[in-house]
């Protein structure tokens, strides 16, 4: 348990960060949220300086009512090289933030906030709702040395991302793109990296616990099902590598479940946190 002093000092800090994205002033559905994306006219731009794919922050507004969304057009394939990765068929797609949100859907993750497909100065994108109440990123939390103010809820929710990341093969998950909203609810973006077409998994080893309902969803996947909504941004090379990487999860908890015993590697998150 936090000490209290240190919790104190913990919940003062937090409030005094300032808000960084206008607090919401309505509640939106989610369907009000994709056809606000799909045709709210873009107002305002700019470019953000964090991340390498010249994403842009721009501020929509219809009917009197305005949001931020964050757009992406990155759409390269080809080969990754670095002194630590060199990977043929590497993609960096906009496509896939809108095959995230669609799979995060499918298992009622609730952590991607709505993305929608939608030009942008001619080009394909992705438009995805900014996260109302956001307060800071992970990033910014550790910088600021903040603790949660309950440690085991904020682990299941890391607990949760973490093999999401797994399943999508997200090599490009970083404190920067983990945003952290008012309720400190873990928000996943920018996911243009991932859907490797590889069959293992990145790390097991980062596979430590998983939430009861996410390991039963992950078991009812339909192949089919899986494919006819993922079809519009994956191929089906990345299905099929999505599918098996599945399988991988689902046996690498059960054998664990047997070998440390159910109490130490199943928890009840997602239900009691819709």
């Amino acid at each position: 348990m936090m000490p209290l002093r240190s919790l104190c000092l913990s919940v003062l800090a937090w409030a005094a960060l300032p808000a960084l994205a206008q607090p919401p002033s309505i509640i939106w559905t989610d369907d009000e949220k994709s056809n606000f994306l799909r045709q709210a006219p873009v107002v305002s731009v700019k470019i953000l300086k964090e991340g390498v794919t010249s994403s842009h922050r721009a501020t929509l507004r219809k009917n009197g009512r305005s949001h931020d969304a964050h757009i992406q057009t990155v759409n390269e394939s080809g080969v990754l090289a670095s002194s630590l990765n060199f990977e043929r068929g590497f993609s960096d797609s906009y496509r896939h933030n809108l095959a995230a949100f669609e799979l995060n859907q499918m298992l009622g993750l609730e952590r991607i906030p709505v993305t929608v497909a939608r030009a942008y100065r001619k080009l394909p994108a992705s438009y995805t709702w900014w996260v109302d109440g956001e307060v800071m990123t992970e990033r910014e939390r550790q910088a600021r040395s903040l603790r949660p103010p309950n440690g085991a809820l904020w682990n299941d929710q890391v607990y949760i991302m973490k093999v999401f990341d797994q399943l999508i093969y997200n090599v490009d998950r970083n404190t920067g793109n983990i945003v952290i909203d008012k309720d400190w609810k873990l928000w996943m973006i920018d996911h243009t990296r991932a859907f490797r077409v590889r069959i293992d998994l990145m790390s097991e080893e980062e596979l430590v616990r998983c939430d009861r309902a996410l390991l039963e969803r992950m078991r009812k996947l339909d192949p089919a099902e899986v494919r006819a909504r993922l079809s519009p941004w994956l191929n089906p090379q990345q299905v099929d590598s999505l599918m098996a990487r599945r399988d991988l999860i689902v046996r690498h908890f059960e054998e664990l479940a047997v070998q440390k015993g159910e109490a130490n590697v199943f928890y009840e998150y997602l239900e009691k946190n819709p």
